[in-house]
């Protein structure tokens, strides 16, 4: 037995299909976490992972992504005074990145 869909159900389907695919590029982009904007500081928060982003044709950002304890992310501006502070005094430890965002 074939299954014929009318063009109304076609249309939902090509609609829903083409749904997914924008959620799922866009679900990409906010993982590789390009920092578009950034702060200065976020005094009082531990950090606990950071990662110095290298500016790429995708992503221009050349700051600092934190993760806190909460686990909330936080973008710090590369030439933050209080950033370099915690750097130099041991309290944070940053692995350098190239953030490569899904074309």
């Amino acid at each position: 037995m074939r299954m014929q869909l009318s063009a109304g159900h076609w249309l939902c389907l090509l609609t829903f299909a083409g749904v997914m695919l924008i959620t799922d590029s866009m679900q990409g982009m906010v993982n590789e976490g390009c920092c578009l904007e950034a702060g200065l500081a976020i005094p009082g928060q531990t950090i606990i992972e950071c990662i110095k982003q290298k500016p790429t044709r995708s992503c221009n950002s050349d700051n600092f992504a934190v993760k806190v304890e909460s686990g909330d992310w936080f973008c710090i501006d590369s030439k933050s005074k209080w950033m370099k502070q915690q750097i130099q005094q041991g309290k944070v430890s940053c692995t350098e990145k190239f953030v490569f965002l899904e074309e």
